[in-house]
């Protein structure tokens, strides 16, 4: 049985992100971006040790890059979870504000 991967909340919305600002170029380059990005997904699931540590930001946490994105996600014992997708070029300290964030709750 293959692996699975299990998106976050907060990946769903970088998807959606990433597919409203290609689309507004063009809908069909959006789509085939993201369904590329799903299909590094069902990679990084199968292959969770492939991409590199990020112990820096948050321990556990490993990246994988693909095309100008990140996939930054955690391994887990079924495969991965997607914890966010961020274009290359994006602040990456500010944009784990969020995690730390839920951590002073």
């Amino acid at each position: 049985m293959a692996n699975s991967y299990k998106i976050t909340e907060f990946a769903v919305s970088d998807l959606k992100e990433i597919w409203e600002y290609i689309a507004e170029f063009n809908s069909e380059s959006a789509s085939r971006t993201i369904n590329e990005l799903t299909e590094k997904f069902h990679l990084l699931a199968n292959n969770p040790m492939l991409g590199r540590t990020e112990h820096d930001y948050i321990i556990g946490l490993r990246s994988f890059p693909y095309k100008k994105y990140v996939i930054y996600y955690f391994p887990t014992e079924n495969g991965v979870e997607i914890y966010r997708v961020f274009h290359g070029a994006r602040n990456i300290e500010d944009s784990f504000e969020d995690y730390f964030e839920g951590l002073k709750s």
